[in-house]
């Protein structure tokens, strides 16, 4: 039993912090901005680490607690830097002889780029990000900062796209952090909007995220009914209106009753991503297995991979991960998947199994009414399917403690020596 407490805290502290990597020794912060449309300006943080010696330092996006590292790939004309994110993004870098930073984003899959600014940032240290804000005081006009404040409640029901036909119900969590800083997550039944962070100007809120995929943007006013009301942007075209009511026991479905097993066992065969082997995947041998839907497009997939990076390393438990991508060629899709599993120094195989559209896992696994990667489903040592699990609501999330805390110990029990 020690054993199995010292390892579920040991994972505990290494999982819970997801993408989240930090730099002793920051150089330089800056407050940037992408503009991806004349209605969309996405306002971040970023950070420089200095280069040393052969070394060519290190760049973080910031949202709030996370730190996302990007990959140095290079160096070309008049200086610009080329920073790789996890996913099929990069950022451009040429810095001018004022210190400002300039450039461009461009989203490789598809080649679309869009300008891209920075300003530095004097920051007397790291936990006081937001004495530079996230979004300029004054930037979206002073209409409500004069107004009598209306409270932040923690807790929200909303609806995302808002009296729409395709209404979607959602579970806004928020807090000020310590700094000043507003900060939070928006779930919905397929996972989570990860880290959210901004500003509050009297009763209007700015909250943005940036991974290279999540390119969004949020503002809301708070009402003096104690409602919410606001807009959600993304990257160059995506908008939609969103509308809240405080709720402390605001909930989502169960996610364990969603998606269902049409047969309880699993015998399934899909080539390795890299090298095209086969590899059977047969459950009932003795083993705890646990199998991950996931794509390397998806930030909530990685989010749970790092978790299950973790997992593991438990003996006796066999973790396989079903990449489904863009292209249904292994070999296109190849690249983008040794991305992530580099970027995540992933330790267990990943499958290739075939390209993510409607109906394409139910056509490889056994089950029906799939609605979100990731879901994860889990066997125990006889074969007998143990749970299915739809979606992901990660560590930027308040659940995520209890959430993680049950699956150690659930494959706890799983993993317990045979009588």
């Amino acid at each position: 039993m020690k054993r199995w407490l010292l390892s579920l805290m040991t994972l505990m502290t290494l999982s819970s912090t997801a993408f989240v990597q930090t730099t002793t020794d920051p150089d330089i912060f800056y407050n940037a901005r992408i503009v991806f449309s004349d209605e969309h300006t996405m306002h971040f943080q970023m950070a420089f680490a200095p280069s040393q010696g052969e070394s060519k330092g290190s760049c973080f996006i910031i949202n709030g607690e996370e730190w996302l590292a990007l990959t140095h790939t290079g160096t070309g004309r008049a200086g610009i830097t080329h920073w790789a994110f996890p996913f099929q993004a990069e950022l451009m870098i040429q810095t001018l002889d004022d210190g400002r930073l300039e450039g461009l984003f461009e989203k490789t899959e598809t080649n679309e780029r869009f300008r891209f600014y920075a300003e530095p940032a004097t920051v007397i240290e790291c936990d006081a990000l937001m004495q530079q804000k996230r979004f300029p005081e004054g930037l979206f006009g002073q209409s409500t900062f004069n107004s009598p404040r209306h409270p932040l409640a923690e807790r929200y029901d909303l609806r995302m796209r808002a009296g729409k036909e395709n209404e979607v119900h959602a579970v806004g969590e928020f807090y000020t952090h310590t700094s000043g800083e507003i900060r939070g997550s928006i779930l919905t039944q397929t996972g989570d909007y990860r880290y959210l962070a901004g500003n509050r100007y009297g009763n209007r809120i700015f909250l943005s995220t940036f991974d290279g995929v999540h390119c969004y943007t949020f503002t809301m006013e708070l009402q003096r009914d104690g409602s919410v009301s606001g807009t959600h942007f993304s990257g160059a075209s995506y908008r939609e209106d969103f509308s809240g009511t405080p709720n402390p026991d605001a909930r989502l479905d169960n996610p364990f009753t969603i998606t269902t097993a049409t047969q309880a066992s699993l015998d399934l065969t899909l080539p390795e991503y890299a090298s095209g082997e086969p590899v059977r995947i047969l459950t009932g041998q003795g083993k705890v297995t646990l199998i991950q839907v996931m794509g390397s497009w998806c930030p909530n997939c990685l989010d749970e991979s790092t978790f299950f990076k973790e997992l593991a390393a438990l003996d006796g438990l066999e973790v396989y991960a079903l990449a489904f991508e863009r292209s249904d060629d292994r070999e296109v899709a190849k690249p983008a998947i040794a991305r992530v599993a580099s970027y995540l120094d992933l330790p267990y195989p990943i499958l290739f199994a075939g390209r993510a559209e409607r109906g394409a896992v139910e056509k490889v696994l056994p089950i029906e009414n799939f609605i979100s990667y990731p879901t994860y489903l889990l066997y125990d040592r006889q074969g007998k399917l143990i749970e299915v699990h739809a979606g992901f609501s990660g560590p930027a999330t308040s659940g995520w403690k209890a959430y993680s805390e049950q699956m150690f110990a659930t494959l706890q029990e799983l993993l317990e020596p045979l009588p």
